[in-house]
């Protein structure tokens, strides 16, 4: 049988999909303090993207957002630079 693409599959499969992905990454980041928000993108298309996310949808928005900026500039935050409580 073969396996189907994001955009042949059904909205329960779909579903099913992305709430095993957030299980799995719900799991993954229980290990670290806080624990930290995630958004998960998936797609074949890039006008078709599903996504899941463990945030409120406009804490989600402004993340992707301040990514696509940094990506689009080819900008690199620096983990060493900064230590805990300092902004860039």
């Amino acid at each position: 049988m073969s396996k189907p693409r994001l955009d042949d599959m059904t909205e329960p499969q779909l579903r099913e999909l992305m709430n095993t992905l957030a299980r799995g990454m719900t799991s993954i980041l229980r290990h670290v303090d806080g624990p930290p928000k995630f958004s998960i993108l998936v797609f074949n298309d890039p006008t078709l993207v599903q996504y899941v996310s463990s945030c409120r949808r406009e804490d989600m928005i402004r993340a992707l957002r301040e990514a696509a900026d940094r990506l689009e500039r080819k900008e690199e935050v620096s983990r060493v630079a900064f230590s805990k409580g300092e902004t860039p």
